[in-house]
C-alpha cells in the first residue's frame, strides 16, 4: 500500500470514529422481565424434543413457522452465526443473544403493522379485502394448525365480530393483538 493509499485510509477511518454515535448510544436494549420471559417461552417451543439445544431441524421449524424459505446452506449459515460455542446446536442463551441483539424481542409498531397487513393478504387470496369462510378454512384446514371444520367454524364466528361472515382487516388485526 502506497503513503498516499495509507494516508486516504487513515483519514477514512478517523471519518467513520468521529461519525458515530457516542458509546452511550450504542448501549444494548433494555429487555423486560416480561420480553425475557417470552424468549424463553418461544425457545421451549421450538426446542421440540426437550433437550435444551435448538438443532438445524428445530431453526427450519422456526423459519418455515415464519413463513420463510430457506435453502439448507442459508439454514446451516444462520445456525452457524447463531452457534456462538460451535456446538452444532443452539442453546438458549445463544438464542436469547441474537433475539436480543437484533431487537426480534418486541416488533415495532411499523413492524407490526407490516407483518399483519402481510398475514392478512396470505389468507385474502382473492385479494378482494376481506376473508371469506373458505378463505379461512382452506388456510386453517391446509396450512394451520390442521383443524376440523367444526373448529374452523367456531374460530371464524370469533373473529368476525360484527357477524356479516367475512372478516375484515381491522377484525383481523384485532383479534391477533388479543392473542398475543
Amino acid at each position: 500500500m502506497s503513503q498516499r493509499q495509507k494516508k486516504v485510509k487513515k483519514k477514512q477511518e478517523t471519518a467513520m470514529l468521529e461519525a458515530a454515535p457516542p458509546a452511550h448510544e450504542c448501549e444494548k436494549k433494555e429487555v423486560s422481565e416480561e420480553e425475557k420471559r417470552e424468549i424463553r417461552e418461544a425457545f421451549d417451543i421450538l426446542d421440540e424434543d426437550g433437550d435444551g439445544k435448538l438443532s438445524l431441524d428445530e431453526m427450519r421449524t422456526l423459519l418455515q413457522s415464519q413463513f420463510m424459505v430457506f435453502t439448507d446452506a442459508q439454514a446451516n449459515e444462520l445456525l452457524a452465526e447463531l452457534d456462538t460455542d460451535k456446538s452444532g446446536t443452539i442453546e438458549f442463551e445463544e438464542f436469547e443473544k441474537y433475539v436480543i441483539d437484533n431487537n426480534l424481542s418486541k416488533p415495532t409498531p411499523e413492524e407490526f403493522g407490516s407483518e399483519m397487513k402481510e398475514a392478512f393478504e396470505m389468507f385474502d387470496t382473492d385479494h378482494n379485502g376481506y376473508i371469506d369462510v373458505e378463505e379461512f378454512k382452506t388456510f386453517m384446514m391446509t396450512m394451520g394448525d390442521q383443524m376440523t371444520e367444526e373448529q374452523v367454524s367456531e374460530m371464524m364466528k370469533e373473529v368476525d365480530t360484527n357477524g356479516d361472515g367475512k372478516i375484515d382487516y381491522k377484525e383481523f388485526c384485532t383479534h391477533m393483538m388479543n392473542s398475543i
